[in-house]
């Protein structure tokens, strides 16, 4: 008993039933070439889909590392305030979207 996995590849059709009659006259040779050009126009739409899912999957990690690299100084930053008494005055590269300490409005909850 054999175990080998088998996948959509080995599912056998009629499309892939090649009549060797066929190919011996001319209009049977014609009607060969026209199916192996479509079969390799559906392939080349394939890859070009490929290829765009690609780069859009290229962007998206690219997105994921920026932002992590910003939430990790956000961690980051009040750390080094506190430890060196002050607040940090470089400029960054990359926006924190965060307001500054000291413009924010403390409100006091009065009982």
């Amino acid at each position: 008993m054999a175990t080998d996995k088998r996948g959509v590849q080995q599912i056998k059709t009629m499309g892939g039933i090649v009549d060797g009659r066929r190919v011996r006259t001319s209009a049977g040779a014609l009607l060969e070439l026209s199916m192996l050009e479509m079969e390799k126009q559906r392939l080349t739409g394939e890859m070009k889909r490929a290829d765009n899912r690609s780069a859009e999957i290229r962007a998206r990690v690219h997105e994921i590392d920026t932002k992590q690299l910003r939430l990790q100084r956000f961690v980051e930053r009040p750390i080094a305030a506190y430890q060196t008494g002050q607040a940090l005055a470089a400029a960054s590269p990359l926006p924190i979207h965060t307001a500054p300490t000291d413009r924010l409005k403390r409100r006091a909850l009065s009982y």
